[in-house]
């Protein structure tokens, strides 16, 4: 411990500055392709961050989930639909003035409820520890009951599938047009 700070916390705000820092970087990149690698950086954080609460299911998801398969859909998307990655992209004043608006007001929000933690912490229900063991995850994952997650996976995987025909679709369509 450095002046009675816990390791685990110096490491959260070093993660947590990383990713403000790269979550910022991410919006403000001209480069569509380096706004992903910065979102990808972020998202790896964001596990750090849930291997601090020793939740290793969730960081291992994070990683997979959204670094191994969103993102990198994403760029394979951007890539073969259009050459936006080689391009600077410019945004207008009045879409940065609405940005900034609605991130100031989103930190509100959030400030308002980090500040009335007693009412956020009456709110919390408790669960035992085996809703929150691998085997409930995996159970809740695969069933058809109403808090069973088997038909949004089904249709999520529907839809990136359809989007990724429709981006080679477009690509090619593209290709033709050159010649």
């Amino acid at each position: 411990m450095i002046l009675n700070i816990p390791f685990s916390d110096i490491v959260f705000y070093f993660v947590a500055v990383f990713m403000v820092l790269l979550s910022i970087a991410a919006v403000s990149s001209k480069n569509v392709l380096r706004s992903a690698i910065f979102l990808i950086a972020s998202f790896l954080g964001t596990a750090i961050l849930y291997l601090l609460l020793k939740a290793e299911f969730m960081a291992m998801a994070q990683i997979m989930l959204y670094v191994g398969g969103v993102v990198v859909f994403i760029i394979f998307a951007i890539l073969l639909t259009s050459h936006l990655g080689e391009n600077k992209l410019s945004t207008p004043i009045s879409q940065k003035f609405l940005a900034v608006f609605l991130a100031l007001t989103l930190l509100g929000v959030m400030a308002k409820f980090l500040f009335n933690t007693k009412e956020l912490s009456e709110s919390i229900t408790q669960k035992s520890p085996e809703a929150s063991s691998l085997i409930a995850y995996g159970e809740r994952l695969l069933s058809y009951a109403p808090n069973g997650f088997v038909l949004p996976f089904e249709i999520i995987s529907i839809l990136l599938f359809m989007t990724l025909v429709v981006a080679i679709t477009i690509a090619k369509k593209d290709n033709k047009e050159e010649k």
